[in-house]
């Protein structure tokens, strides 16, 4: 014989609620005839397991004084009390005679004041059923604060996760999510066949809206996408592999890199990583202002990126003069532009975008053959701070050099160090300590000029193109019209 569980009723979609009613004595003061608030779930068994929790809190802050707790008042009299009614839960009260009423007065106020106490401390406890904020507002709320940190790219994907997630859930009240409905946007995911580190960079960014939304008291609730996520899932940015000696003499054959890599940011991209660690977008979206010379030494100025650490002055290595990347700087300055790429075009994941397609198709090609899903671009990345730690260069300079967030620390010493102290000279032997024995780069040299006309024609087929879809759209118009 199954035991009725107090406090708990259900609603006609099948969802359970906690339901306590105010005793109608206090419902004046209190300003509410009952709490009622979403168990959420429909499961009966949990919802019978969370009620009872909820019930021994109740019943623990109600437990206030009792008319028995008041017989000193009562003379030795023990038929005043008998003959005292408090009802507190129907709101009734009686007493005989005017004695007996002042003192019922003085027990009533005693126990309200008692009771109205353990309802404030009841209405803490139980669960929040609505933040009165719903999934869209919070987005917009919480994206609005990452505007100032994160990169415009980032914030495109985590607009389109958030977008995703609402579509999935409907636009609810934050406080009506719960890591039941998170899990099962996880499993939809995973049935669309999205790859697992894909599916954990999807619940990271909930968790973080979900955080948000807690620590700026928009909803009271524990983060339904806390360890929500694929176990053993890699994060695909941690798990890149670096290229070894052999695979970089095959990328880097000076014949066949300067026949396949013949746009600028094809062929300076990946070399300017090679030798600098700067990440793809650092190096595809950099102004001509930013490649200049301070205390004599050519730097390359990163002045924006993916961590606060980002932004740093990174030496030109040896190799990178010898091949003429400064002259090819100085010439397209002197044709008027003002971008290192001038070509390139700011779009939905930066100006990185085709240059990484392109190193990954080269890659592929029969005559590199370097297939390994973990071997991209970014392996430049790993193999310069191989290269680095190789070369004994310290932790510090390290992290100066490839702007590596204090998150991703390389020794306990880093709260320590400040990289803004480092000097330019002491980077630059740190940079110039990379070396690629075996690498024909006196090879992979090309003249200044060379790239001029190739940048010329393909702003002239950009600009084509645009007047083209935007002819075809005023066409288009006017046809409608």
């Amino acid at each position: 014989m199954s035991i009725k569980t107090p406090r708990l009723t259900r609603d006609r979609c099948g969802v359970y609620y906690f339901r306590l009613v105010v005793p109608l004595a206090l419902r004046k003061d209190v300003g509410k005839t009952e709490y009622r608030r979403s168990l959420r779930t429909k499961d009966a068994s949990i919802a019978r397991q969370r009620a009872l929790a909820l019930c021994v809190a109740v019943e623990g802050f109600m437990a206030g004084p009792k008319i028995s707790d008041f017989s000193h008042l009562f003379d030795d009299d023990s038929r005043v009390g008998k003959l005292m009614t408090i009802d507190f839960e129907r709101g009734v009260f009686h007493a005989d005679t005017p004695e007996e009423g002042r003192t019922m007065a003085e027990i009533v106020a005693t126990i309200a004041a008692s009771r109205r106490a353990g309802l404030n401390q009841v209405a803490a406890v139980l669960p929040s059923s609505q933040s009165r904020t719903n999934l869209e507002t919070a987005k917009e709320m919480y994206l609005k604060e990452r505007t100032a940190t994160l990169k415009p790219a980032t914030m495109n994907k985590q607009r389109g996760v958030l977008k995703s997630f609402i579509e999935f859930t409907g636009n609810v009240d934050v406080a009506m999510v719960t890591a039941q409905v998170v899990n099962d946007y996880k499993q939809k995911k995973l049935e669309d066949g999205l790859e697992a580190t894909t599916i954990n960079d999807q619940m990271s960014i909930l968790k973080g809206l979900f955080a948000y939304c807690i620590s700026n008291k928009i909803v009271r609730m524990e983060n339904p996408a806390e360890g929500v996520n694929i176990v053993g899932a890699q994060n695909q940015a941690e798990s890149y592999s670096i290229f070894t000696q052999a695979e970089l003499e095959k990328i880097f054959e000076p014949v066949f890199y300067r026949k396949h890599m013949d746009t600028p940011d094809f062929y300076w991209g990946p070399l300017v990583a090679l030798f600098t660690g700067a990440r793809a977008e650092e190096i595809a979206s950099l102004d001509l202002k930013q490649i200049r010379v301070e205390k004599n030494v050519a730097i390359m100025d990163i002045l924006d990126g993916k961590t606060v650490n980002a932004v740093r002055k990174v030496p030109l290595h040896n190799s990178l003069l010898e091949l003429g990347f400064l002259d090819y700087v100085q010439s397209m300055r002197e044709a008027g532009y003002t971008k290192l790429f001038p070509h390139l075009i700011d779009g939905k994941n930066g100006y990185k975008k085709n240059m990484c397609r392109m190193f990954g198709a080269y890659l592929d090609k029969p005559e590199v053959n370097i297939v390994d899903p973990l071997k991209v671009f970014h392996s430049l990345r790993h193999t310069v701070v191989t290269k680095l730690t190789d070369a004994l260069v310290n932790d510090g300079l390290k992290r100066a050099l490839v702007g590596h967030d204090v998150d991703t620390k390389m020794s306990a010493h880093d709260d320590y160090i400040d990289i803004t102290a480092l000097t330019i000279p002491n980077l630059q032997l740190a940079i110039n300590r990379i070396n690629y024995e075996g690498l024909d780069l006196a090879g992979l040299k090309r003249e200044p000029g060379d790239f001029l006309v190739i940048v010329a024609k393909r702003i002239s087929q950009r600009e084509k193109r645009s007047s083209r879809e935007l002819a075809g759209g005023t066409s288009g118009s006017e046809k409608a019209t």
